[in-house]
């Protein structure tokens, strides 16, 4: 009967510095390359439905929505209303940036 031997990868000691570095990141504050590029689409009186999202930022649907609402609930993007849309007829959100004091 062969044994199966597994091979462990050593250990990497980190220095200090990227330690400290690691611990510092809020992930809080952090956002995902697609979400800054959602972001990038909004000024300070743009109003957006999630379809004119997809179609800005040239990105399918189904990944706008995830991520916009992972904008809305980290509180930086807020529902402000609703369009009919000229080709539907279908009512759809409309999202804006969140004020900041």
């Amino acid at each position: 009967m062969n044994q199966l031997s597994i091979d462990f990868a050593p250990r990497r000691r980190l220095s200090s510095t990227s330690s400290d570095a690691y611990h510092s990141l809020s992930p809080k504050d952090y956002l995902q390359p697609k979400q800054r590029e959602i972001l990038g689409l909004f000024g300070p009186n743009t109003k957006l439905s999630r379809q004119q999202i997809s179609a800005a930022a040239n990105m399918p649907i189904n990944g706008v929505c995830g991520r916009v609402d992972s904008l809305v609930t980290a509180g930086v993007l807020e529902e402000c209303g609703d369009r009919i849309d000229p080709h539907t007829h279908k009512r759809q959100k409309l999202l804006r940036l969140v004020e900041r004091d």
